[in-house]
């Protein structure tokens, strides 16, 4: 990633730098779209690769007279809306100096294995796809059903005669849950290797990526355990109250401060899934050679039933002098559901036990909350996206300030000898205007505290006079309840709509830029219980807004929002900021019931919102369908939201 230079932060400092950015927005505009794009960095999960040893993922080979195209599917076991498919890079092959990811290929979707009824949801463009940085690679699937996800791949890396392609991980996302790993995998033109690569490691949940982490640091790291040489058997058990129906089971490594950069598993497991808590004739579900790792291991289980998970390790891993047993995190999954979240886990040692290891299913490893794998990877894609834009911006960057400084000079030189009254006149001219503004300011105050603030009052008010009378009424407090619970909802309600207001007058937060980060806080406040995703891909989020069109565009927003929630019953949001020409483009997605019809059939729009379209002289697009959601996209022109023509 790169980052603005410390001497380019130091020029911006010095007085030909401020002076520079005064005659010169479009630096400014790009030096604000850096330092949000920075901001935005530091919320989500951090990128750092390790490269595996083994397991690598997928690799084909193929050369051009081949009839067929390579190819490799997964089978499911059954059909999901499938929402997203994320390809991830495979790590990159020193002796061809590149991941091999491929250029041209295509994904699709059936419900049946013959591919008979076939529902393509991406294809590779007239140019080739080129993707360096190892970040994965997201195609939306537009919740179709299908059962089976098949990619075929066009043109990989010329090698020879040959054309070579590879891969890390294939993930299929169904509802926020991977429900490829572990699938049954098909594939042609495969070059395998003896243990790195191969088709069935196209889907382990092994990639070069690393583990599933990111937030806040704690102090939990999971489980460590220095056991003699002669006796390092060690064993995990955690009871789950009753017998389930296991998915998966995921066991994080733990990351040792002197191996720098991989952690570590027990050299060698065995997974039990049983509904007896003894170990005795309980054969080996699955055995494993951990050791040193890098991401974190997912073993498949296929719904196989048991109450009780068994990890038993009977080799500890030589480190120096030292032998050592050391997990981080155990998760068991079942139908979407962390079944080991909060679980006691018993540690057995020794002929010893130990029940006090609330750390190997807390949510954390080593120091990290553990990620759900859609919102990970949702996160690592978003970061790819930032870094790509802010590497193109940072030369541009740096050209503008070493044009602009030069220009700064040479201005500031002649300005010298000239009268101070231009500067004092413009100083005066833009204080009237500020003035004028701050008294028509003051009068739409007013008039909202009277609408919102006032209205919600009024309400306190009746409804604290019914309270009265239900309590003389009915001799209890039952009633009450009711009416005062009201009460609290009214009065919280006055109290956001005071802080939105006050928002709106902050002068130094009215840039496109603040907008947006505006907007996700309402949308982290009021979709608490929806899943939402607020994506700005405007590249002018520096100009400033007016007041005015910052108002009618936030109470726009707002009042999108609060129809979702009252109307829509949906599951998932999705807001989009981008540009189209000369408009700005507000969209709001949403996949509840629709919105209902008049007698025309055309779906019905609330007066506010179309008011407020209105008013900002914006294009106000509505398509909706019974039970497949809507869509709200507003488009406003740049002159009619910026404060100066030379912005828009």
């Amino acid at each position: 990633m790169e980052t603005v230079p410390a001497a380019e932060e130091a020029q911006s400092s010095n007085p030909i730098g401020r002076v520079a950015r005064l005659f010169n927005p479009q630096l400014v505009e790009v030096e604000d779209r850096i330092d949000w794009l920075q901001s935005r960095l530091r919320g989500l999960s951090s990128y750092s690769p390790r490269p595996l040893k083994e397991a690598i993922g997928w690799r084909a080979g193929w050369i051009e007279a081949d009839v067929n195209d390579p190819s490799i599917t997964l089978d499911l076991g059954g059909i999901y809306p499938l929402s997203d498919v994320y390809l991830v890079p495979a790590q990159e092959q020193i002796s061809l100096g590149s991941r091999l990811f491929p250029y041209r290929f295509k994904v699709e979707t059936s419900r049946t294995e013959d591919f008979e009824e076939v529902e393509q949801i991406f294809v590779t463009s007239d140019r080739n796809l080129t993707t360096n940085d190892g970040y994965p690679f997201r195609i939306h699937a537009r919740d179709i059903d299908a059962r089976y996800v098949r990619l075929t791949l066009q043109q990989g890396h010329r090698h020879g005669l040959h054309h070579i392609a590879a891969l890390s991980e294939m993930i299929v996302i169904s509802g926020g849950e991977p429900v490829s790993f572990g699938a049954a995998v098909t594939a042609t033109h495969s070059m395998n290797g003896s243990n790195d690569w191969n088709p069935e490691f196209i889907n382990d949940g092994r990639s070069p990526l690393g583990l599933w982490e990111g937030g806040n640091w704690t102090n939990s790291r999971g489980f460590y355990l220095e056991v003699p040489a002669n006796n390092p058997q060690v064993e995990w058990m955690i009871d789950l109250g009753q017998s389930e129906a296991i998915d998966r089971v995921v066991l994080f490594p733990y990351l040792l401060p002197e191996l720098a950069g991989p952690g570590i598993l027990p050299e060698e497991m065995s997974i039990s899934i049983s509904d007896e808590p003894t170990l005795k004739g309980i054969s080996p579900t699955t055995n494993l050679t951990g050791g040193e790792a890098s991401c974190p291991r997912m073993v498949p289980f296929h719904a196989q039933k048991g109450r009780y998970l068994i990890i038993r390790s009977k080799k500890a891993l030589p480190l120096g002098p030292r032998q050592i047993q050391a997990l981080s995190e155990i998760e068991i999954w079942s139908q979407g559901r962390n079944l080991a979240a909060g679980r006691p886990v018993i540690v057995r040692h020794n002929d010893s036990e130990r029940t006090d290891m609330p750390e190997l299913t807390d949510g954390h490893a080593n120091g990290l909350q553990i990620f759900p794998v859609d919102q990970w990877l949702r996160q690592l894609t978003e970061r790819g996206a930032i870094e790509s834009e802010q590497a193109s911006l940072v030369p541009v960057r740096t050209s503008m300030v070493s044009e602009s400084e030069i220009n700064a000079t040479w201005g500031a030189s002649i300005a010298i000898g000239l009268t101070f009254l231009i500067p004092v006149a413009i100083v005066e001219r833009r204080r009237l205007v500020s003035r004028n503004q701050i008294d028509n300011l003051r009068k739409r105050i007013a008039s909202d505290l009277h609408d919102d603030i006032g209205s919600n009052l009024g309400s306190i008010s009746l409804i604290a006079r019914a309270a009265k009378r239900d309590l003389q009424r009915l001799h209890g407090p039952d009633a009450v309840a009711q009416d005062l619970g009201e009460m609290e909802v009214i009065a919280r309600e006055s109290s956001l709509a005071m802080r939105d207001i006050v928002w709106l007058l902050e002068r130094q937060k009215d840039t496109i830029g603040d907008f947006v980060q505006r907007m996700q806080d309402t949308a982290s406040r009021l979709l608490r219980d929806v899943q939402y995703n607020v994506v700005c891909r405007s590249n002018r989020t520096a100009a400033k807004m007016t007041l005015d069109a910052k108002r009618h565009l936030f109470l726009f927003y707002k009042e999108a929002l609060h129809n979702i929630l009252k109307h829509s019953q949906a599951t998932e949001v999705d807001v989009r900021i981008f540009d189209s020409q000369d408009r700005l483009v507000m969209e709001v997605r949403d996949n509840g019931v629709g919105l209902k019809r008049d007698k025309d059939n055309n779906p019905i729009v609330g007066r506010k919102l179309t008011d407020r379209a209105g008013v900002l002289e914006g294009l106000l697009q509505v398509e909706s369908e019974p039970g497949e959601g809507t869509v709200l996209r507003l488009a406003v022109k740049r002159a009619s939201l910026v404060a100066t023509k030379e912005a828009a």
